[in-house]
């Protein structure tokens, strides 16, 4: 049964019967979807230093943030208005407590 993978080193799908299978000798396997990932890989490079990886790159991460805030948004307005509300309350409190406290320092002296 052919079986989608994703590139070791790139991230990309590898379609059935595309790319390359490499198994070294202690039996680790790894996936390349082209050569370009194969030869950047037997060169010492780190995904993570090139943009036109999954890893390196920064595409991916600007369409996660792109989906995220929009959800953290409608998520978060609305406990932090109450918060804020209950913050103002808190701070009214302390407030006429200072005040109360103010006066009586006052009035014994």
């Amino acid at each position: 049964m052919p079986q989608n993978r994703s590139c070791d080193y790139c991230g990309d799908d590898i379609e059935p019967g595309t790319g390359t299978m490499f198994v070294h000798v202690n039996g680790t396997v790894v996936h390349y979807c082209s050569a370009k990932c194969e030869k950047n890989a037997d060169l010492g490079r780190e995904p993570r230093d090139l943009e036109w990886t999954e890893e390196g790159g920064d595409h991916g991460v600007e369409a996660e943030e792109a989906a995220e805030p929009e959800e953290e948004e409608t998520e978060e307005a609305e406990p932090e208005t109450e918060e804020v509300e209950e913050e103002a309350d808190d701070e009214a409190e302390s407030e006429t407590a200072d005040e109360a406290d103010d006066e009586a320092d006052e009035d014994e002296e």
